[in-house]
Formats: structure tokens, sequence, C-alpha cells
């Protein structure tokens, strides 16, 4: 609604270049365009102080004599924006890591030379016809002593920001970071790491909920990626990379085929199957799972009060911020549902997500390789109860608490999240989740078809903005 941006020739140096020129869409009051003008200023200063291949650069800015509108030129670049390039669907994981990477060395140029951007997100990112990406439109970017856009303004795009930019906090380099880590996480997903259908929902995401690990939705995705998302997204800014440059090697090293070099130095989470395991007091302690090789007899529950296997050590470190508990095993029959140890899916494993059938009976294949549901729940309650069956066979029986995230005028906003694995009899098999807690009970209860070898994921989410309806809801993914 600001301005248009025309393709124009420069008879001066003979070249084309394109020309940024404010022009409101409506009519606005004058102190309302001063500032859309001063926006603009502020733009062009803080893209022209800028030199680095990742960043638009900016030739001049004026105001043209005859109508008094301000402008601006930049390089002409040819290519697309990244939004419209996702329309297309999700990024091979090595092409979206090097555009990560190039976006993150530019934003450290931009960091050190006291510009941050603010609006980092694919819209804002020209992807150019030799692959390279540029950093464009810092129309709301805040230099270091700039008044423009002091803390207090809510400026930016909600699917994006951090979650200090969504309660109008003050802002440093690692609020770009997060929003980098969201855009990345979408290249990777091919959706959002935070959606929902308003603004509030959307922020209720930033500030309180967990995305799903990427290597559990994408297969082929290095277990190093998960680190980074974690690190990028983390809600803590102190626990974020400390700049643009360790987030880039970090994403070097992994498209290199090594560690990431910033691991091993960061104080994460301990996690299991995607879920931290944390310290309130309102949890019970984690316990140690079974030897491995040791199968609990069936039936029954390990002498322990029964342990929830810990992931593969590809996934430790995947997700920060979950309500976590330690599982009690509550196992059936082989015959039914199990539950296993979680890991990754392998480079070279072929996807075999399928949308569960709305018609057929219960019945086993003729194959006796088991299926496999990969299983989250995730929930915004102080605590409650969950129970999960499988053909009416109770598989999950689980205590669950959740932390405060947020006190936002006595709102108190919490979450947890839970994640297990089962193995599957292969055959239409009817899956009900319950949830409890006070004095209510949601129940839903979904179908689906679990071929030999293939793997289904289902994610169970309960939970609402403050003290609103509470709704279970089930997706299969």
């Amino acid at each position: 609604m600001m301005g248009l941006v025309y393709e124009a020739h420069d008879p001066v140096l003979g070249r084309d270049i394109a020309l940024k020129a404010i022009h409101l869409a409506v009519a606005v009051p004058e102190a309302e365009r001063q500032s859309f003008e001063e926006r603009f200023v502020t733009e062009a200063r803080s893209a022209a102080r800028l030199a680095h291949p990742g960043i638009v650069v900016v030739h001049d800015v004026g105001r043209d004599p005859a109508t008094g509108t301000l402008f601006m030129a930049m390089e002409l670049l040819r290519g697309e924006t990244l939004d419209r390039v996702l329309k297309s669907g999700r990024l091979d994981w090595r092409v979206a890591l090097r555009i990560a990477q190039r976006v993150a060395e530019a934003l450290h140029h931009a960091h050190a030379n006291g510009v941050i951007h603010r609006d980092v997100k694919p819209a804002n990112l020209m992807l150019q016809d030799s692959g390279e990406p540029k950093i464009m439109d810092f129309g709301i970017a805040k230099i270091e002593t700039s008044q423009l856009t002091a803390t207090g303004q809510f400026l930016g795009t909600p699917l994006y920001m951090s979650p200090e930019q969504a309660q109008a906090q003050a802002l440093d380099a690692r609020s770009d970071l997060f929003a980098l880590g969201s855009v990345l996480y979408e290249m990777l997903a091919g959706r959002a790491a935070f959606a929902g259908e308003s603004v509030t929902k959307i922020l209720f995401q930033i500030m309180s909920r967990e995305p799903e690990p990427v290597t559990l939705a994408v297969s082929g995705v290095p277990a190093g990626v998960d680190y980074v998302l974690a690190r990028c997204l983390a809600k803590d800014v102190a626990r974020r990379y400390p700049d643009g440059r360790s987030l880039a090697e970090d994403l070097d090293d992994i498209l290199s085929g090594r560690p990431p070099r910033g691991q091993t130095a960061w104080p994460g989470a301990v996690t299991a199957g995607g879920t931290v395991v944390g310290t309130s007091p309102m949890l019970a302690p984690p316990v140690r799972p079974p030897a491995s090789g040791t199968p609990t007899p069936l039936g029954q529950r390990p002498a322990s009060g029964g342990g929830r296997r810990l992931a593969a050590a590809a996934i430790v470190a995947a997700a920060v911020g979950a309500g976590a508990l330690a599982w009690r095993s509550a196992t059936v029959g082989p015959t039914v549902a199990r539950r296993v140890e979680a890991e990754p899916s392998p480079a070279n494993a072929k996807d075999t997500r399928e949308a569960p059938e709305k018609a057929g009976a219960k019945g086993e294949s003729d194959s006796s390789a088991p299926a496999r549901m990969s299983f989250s729940f995730e929930h915004s309650l102080k605590s409650g109860a969950l129970k999960v069956w499988v053909d009416d066979v109770q598989v999950i029986e689980e205590d669950f608490g959740g932390r405060v995230t947020r006190d936002i005028a006595g709102l108190k906003l919490r979450k947890g999240r839970l994640a297990d694995a089962l193995e599957v009899a292969p055959g239409r098999r009817e899956v009900k989740v319950q949830v409890a807690w006070e004095d209510n009970v949601k129940t839903e209860t979904a179908w689906a078809n679990f071929k030999a070898g293939s793997t289904l994921r289902l994610k169970a989410r309960l939970g609402s903005l403050g003290g609103l309806r509470k709704d279970l809801s089930l997706e299969w993914y």
C-alpha cells in the first residue's frame, strides 16, 4: 500500500535500474504520510550504508521537483522472490541451506554495520537467476541511534517475527536470525514454522510452541539441521546464535558433511524423540530406559514405573522449550501395536507417507513387516492425562504438565509437547486419543490404513489462547 517499483533506465550512466517511489494506495492524514516518507528515507539510508553481494544496492535517493514524490534508485535484479518460488513446494535441503547460509552472511554484514532488518521474510529475499539470494526492503530497519522504529511499535510480518518483536520489546541482531530460521524451516518443510488463522493465533504459536522437528516431517534431511533450527528459533534470545557468521558456519559444515561446529558448545536441551526433558517440579523425573535388546514383558510395566527410550542421537537437541515427562510404558501384543525407539528417517529412505483411507475393513496384510506411526501431542494445559488406543488396545497412558512460557497482563501462556513412535501391524486401524484435565475429557478418533513398511504421522493438538475453549484435533500428515 506504500509504493510502486518501476523498471527504469538511467540515461546518464546507461543502465537499467529499479525505481521505487512512494505512491499511497489510499488517502492518509499528513502525519501518516510523513511517517511513510521517514520510513522510506530510513530504507535508503539503511541499504546505502551496506556493501555486500547479498544485499540490494541503492544508487540514489531524492525527490522529484515537479511532483514532490520521493524516489529511490536501486539495482535491477533478475529473478523471483522466495515467496513465489515456495508456492511450487519445498526446496531440496541442500538448496535451502545454501540460501540460508548466504542470507546469514549478508545479515552478519548488516548487523556489523549497525543495521537490523526486522522484516526478514520470503517476500524480501530475491533469488536471482544465478541462484544467489539478495536481501531487499529495509523499510522498517532499525539503525543504531535511530528513533524511527523504536521499541513499542508493532512492525514486521507476524509469520516470521521473533517472540520479542511480537511483544514490542527491544531487538538486536538475533531477532533477524529467528526470522531467518523461520524462513529456513519453510523452505525445508514447505509450510510455515508458526501458522494460524489470525494474527493472535500466529503470535500465540510463536511465543508458546515449537515447530515439529523438520527431520520428522521430511525424509533425507541431515540431523544437524534440527539443531540449527532449534538454535535459530529458541524463545530465549541468549540461546540463539550470537551472530549470522556463526549460523553460516554451521550451515556450511552440514553442507560439507561435517557435524555443525557450534553444536558442541551450545547448551541445548537433551531431547527424547523431539520432546525436551525438563526439570519442572510438577513433572516426574526422567527414568532410565530398558537395556538395549531387553524388551518389557508383554502386559507388564517396568519395575521402575516405565521408561521411555531416548531418541537416537541424530535428533538430540531437535526441539526447544517443550513440557516433558517420563513415559510410563503400556505394552501390548505384537499383533496390534507396540512402542519403539524413535529414529529419524534414513537419508535414502523412500517417503512412504500416505493419506488415510476412508474405506476398508480391519485386517492384516499379507506381509508380516510392521508399519510405523509417529505420534506427537501438543497442549497448553497446566496438567492432565493422555491415553492412546490402537484398535481398542491401550498403548500410551501418561500424566503430563505444561510450563508457563509467557505472562502477559495476567494471562499465563503454557505449553507442553510429547512425542513417541509405535510399530503397528499392517491393516486398517482405529486410533483413539483421549485427553483429560480438571473436569474435562476430550476424545477424538482417526482411522488409517497401515501398509507394511510404511510410516504414518499423527499429530494431536489441544489448546487455545488463555482460558478460551480448548478443542482436541487430530491430523495425519
